[in-house]
């Protein structure tokens, strides 16, 4: 080889290394009768993670599922506001359900302080910034 060659593959192997490439230089030499032939074999594979790639392969997550609610949420529609029959989800905050009803219901604090959003909730009074949706029969009134 000649030197231009030699500092050639030298700058490139540097080069290479530097930036995470693999450069493997296999030189096979094939002599029939009269002509010899050199070939030089460059492996580019960039490894950067390759001691890690079967890292993970013990791993069994099993089959996958959806992140969001089985079945949907749990809808009560024996709710009442005022003698109005509306849909509402299980837990939901009365001052919501009232809301979408159209239903006003005072509020000042909406902690339960003050007691401006008294209403009527199974027949007992109770403050609707504090109470949710049961799963039975609620029946709601305003006062």
């Amino acid at each position: 080889m000649t030197r231009i060659t030699i500092s050639f593959l030298l700058a490139l192997s540097f080069l290479a290394l530097a930036s995470g490439f693999t450069v493997t230089t296999t030189s096979t030499t094939s002599t029939t009768s009269t002509t010899t032939t050199k070939s030089l074999h460059y492996d580019t594979s960039l490894n950067f993670f390759g001691g890690l790639s079967k890292a993970f392969d013990n791993e069994d997550m099993g089959a996958k599922q959806n992140a969001g609610l089985k079945n949907g949420p749990k809808y009560n529609e024996a709710v009442t506001i005022n003698g109005k029959q509306v849909k509402a989800v299980v837990g939901q905050q009365v001052k919501q359900v009232a809301n979408s009803a159209r239903v006003k219901i005072p509020y000042n604090c909406q902690q339960g302080d003050c007691g401006t959003c008294m209403i009527k909730m199974n027949g007992r009074k109770v403050k609707a910034c504090q109470m949710s949706i049961p799963g039975g029969k609620c029946a709601i009134e305003t006062l």
